[in-house]
């Protein structure tokens, strides 16, 4: 009997050992999975209606040693609009306007960080993406109207008949001392010689500026003619009709890091134009001095004398 109780109290030690043991090994190896460096994207929200703003949350583990820079770069969101920024320890949230409809989504998201060596390593993680819904209130119920209970059943002809002709009389008329006009007062006129994208792109900023636009509160029209004159210069140099694309459909038409350097003048003027955000008179001097500058660096070099 007391052989078989000393067994049992043995056996007892052991298991309270080997217990002791397994409980001792998590804290070196959470410790260890901890410093895994790992990058996870997500959403504030599965779905948004256009002109929504929706916050992208990205949470990052680092190794031990290794720290962001104080400006760290971000890829994958370079077709949308962003809004702000806020940092915080393992998390970035970027908040952004949702601009488009059907799908909105990002492209592969990864992240820049420098290691303990002080070289530069890359965390990635897959796209997200959220349903645009649409800003009916029910679009299954929405129905168009037929078009005949629209247009009066009344004709409007006979009424705006007397003033068709009026008007006509008087085109011709205006159209008959013209043509005499220049008949008596034949001249040369010598054309003008067109000016470079570079040198017209600057007096037009110059001019606008010139306007006082934006002090006299006029800031929407203030930035549909700066933006104007971006997108007709950008188009005259690179050969695309950017005046007629939008914002994204520009952004996939460039090539090169210089001409990307527009992408944020002409993001911030479209949310002045389109989601009323207002910056402020330091705001509106940074982006004209950077609008000048790159017209100034994609300008043709001036000819060497003696050639």
């Amino acid at each position: 009997m007391v052989s078989l109780l000393s067994i049992i109290y043995k056996i007892r030690c052991i298991l309270v050992a080997v217990v002791l043991f397994f409980l001792a090994l998590p804290g070196p190896l959470c410790a260890q999975k901890g410093n895994v460096p790992s990058l996870t994207a997500q959403l504030d929200r599965k779905s948004a209606r256009v002109g929504d703003i929706v916050t992208l949350c990205l949470r990052y583990r680092l190794p031990k040693g290794a720290r962001l820079p104080a400006d760290p770069e971000i890829k994958g969101i370079e077709g949308l609009t962003p809004i702000g920024k806020e940092r915080r320890p393992g998390e970035i949230r970027i908040r952004l306007l949702v601009d488009r409809l059907k799908t909105w989504k990002t492209g592969a998201i990864s992240l820049t960080y420098l290691g303990r060596d002080g070289k530069r390593h890359v965390l990635q993680a897959g796209p997200v993406s959220l349903t645009v819904l649409s800003n009916l209130k029910r679009p299954a119920d929405a129905r168009l109207r037929p078009i005949q209970g629209i247009i009066p059943a009344r004709p409007l002809w006979r009424r705006c008949l007397p003033w068709a002709l009026g008007i006509l009389c008087i085109c011709l008329v205006l159209s008959a001392m013209l043509w005499w006009y220049k008949r008596r007062h034949v001249r040369e006129v010598t054309a003008e010689p067109q000016d470079p994208p570079h040198i017209w792109a600057r007096r037009e900023i110059r001019r606008l500026v010139a306007q006082r636009l934006f002090e006299k509160g006029h800031i929407k029209e203030f930035y549909f003619y700066f933006s104007e004159i971006l997108r007709r210069y950008l188009g005259s140099l690179r050969g695309f009709p950017a005046v007629e694309y939008t914002t994204e459909e520009i952004a996939r038409h460039l090539d090169t890091e210089q001409d990307r350097r527009l992408l944020p003048l002409l993001r911030e003027a479209d949310l002045v134009k389109f989601a009323d955000r207002i910056p402020t008179q330091a705001e509106k001097e940074k982006e004209i001095e950077m609008a000048l500058s790159y017209i100034q660096e994609t300008s043709p070099a001036p000819p060497e004398l003696g050639q």
